[in-house]
């Protein structure tokens, strides 16, 4: 009674979808930037998921989540019974991935965007190599 799968849910319906949860388990097995998993990050759930693909590079586990090795289902219990049985890890992951997805908002990412393809329109490349060091840095 308390693990419900929904199916697919409606774009317009995520975020009130995912407001009614506390933890978000991301069981891929390939993934690079999960959509879902940032949207789950933006509704302040804890995040559970693999360590596959980019995931290692978009969450930091122990701090904005809590990252296993894929098809490691006993991991995956032993976290999920972290997050429910330790309120100060629950906080913590769930305060850090939400503050963590803010400087992933459109607002933010949109003027880096710009900034980059107006450097290689103007063919400054130093910029350019500046700028994905930057992005590769953080």
């Amino acid at each position: 009674d308390r693990v419900h799968f929904a199916g697919p849910i409606p774009k317009a319906k995520v975020a009130s979808f995912l407001e009614q949860a506390d933890v978000f388990l991301n069981t891929t097995s390939v993934d690079n930037t999960p959509v879902s998993v940032l949207e789950a990050m933006a509704c302040g759930l804890c995040v559970v998921s693999t360590n596959v693909g980019g995931i290692p590079y978009l969450l930091n586990g122990g701090t904005d989540a809590l990252l296993i090795p894929p098809a490691d289902s006993a991991a995956m219990a032993a976290s999920l019974r972290r997050v429910f049985s330790d309120a100060n890890l629950a906080r913590k992951l769930s305060f850090h991935a939400r503050r963590k997805v803010e400087h992933l908002d459109w607002s933010a990412i949109l003027p880096q965007w710009e900034g980059l393809l107006t450097s290689v329109a103007a063919g400054n490349q130093d910029n350019l190599r500046r700028t994905i060091f930057a992005a590769e840095a953080s």
